[in-house]
């Protein structure tokens, strides 16, 4: 699969039309097909519980589910959702990226969130993982899958009044196919971001485990 010829839509709130014009730059540059703007959510009430700067988490999330429900749940077509703050690692970067067949979805962006997360190498150039933070750069396959970020993603930003990119984590990797490649392709970069800074979480490889294999020894 050539990255560059997925559908995929980003995410930007009105107001920030430097963001907005940095994506364009960005993603024209690296040759993407079919990109497109979507208008962030941004009327959501904030929840009790974020700090200070971190309000945003229900527009945000609501904003993700917006896109899903106009795209892959729509039409089945898979989608890469994108927020206005990434840049491309050029290391991590290929033209053809082999999917798995079994792929439910790709994080192209991953972060070191709390640090309880599992990331296994299937020595294919792929990590499966769970419990993996964030939600900057994810390829939707599987419309079930999507379908269950929404369901769960509510259930956490409302009723538990966390992030929804940890309900996902915690509530929905392990039960699906969920992959990374070895070296993020996208980051969250810290010159698009006066409050919070995760470059440093998001742009560092995942702590990769190799799997277990009956039989073997090491």
């Amino acid at each position: 699969m050539n990255i560059r010829d997925v559908r995929t839509r980003w995410i930007n709130v009105d107001k920030d039309v430097d963001k907005a014009k940095q994506m364009e730059e960005l993603l024209d540059r690296w040759g993407f097909k079919d990109h497109q703007r979507i208008s962030a959510v941004t009327g959501i009430e904030p929840h009790e519980a974020v700090r200070h700067g971190e309000e945003h988490y229900r527009n945000c999330a609501e904003s993700h589910f917006k896109v899903l429900e106009e795209t892959i749940l729509k039409d089945e077509q898979p989608v890469l959702i994108l927020e206005d703050d990434v840049e491309i690692e050029t290391n991590a970067w290929s033209e053809d990226f082999p999917i798995p067949e079994d792929a439910d979805a790709i994080y192209f962006g991953t972060s070191h969130g709390d640090n309880n997360y599992q990331a296994i190498d299937e020595k294919n150039g792929w990590l499966t993982i769970s419990k993996v933070f964030s939600t900057h750069a994810i390829l939707h396959i599987s419309p079930h899958f999507s379908k269950k970020v929404i369901e769960v993603g509510k259930h956490w930003i409302y009723d538990k009044c966390h992030p929804f990119d940890v309900g996902i984590a915690y509530d929905i990797q392990s039960h699906y196919k969920v992959y990374a490649p070895k070296i993020p392709v996208f980051y969250q970069a810290d010159s698009k971001n006066s409050v919070n800074k995760w470059e440093g979480m998001t742009r560092n490889p995942l702590n990769a485990k190799k799997r277990f294999t009956i039989g073997t020894m090491s």
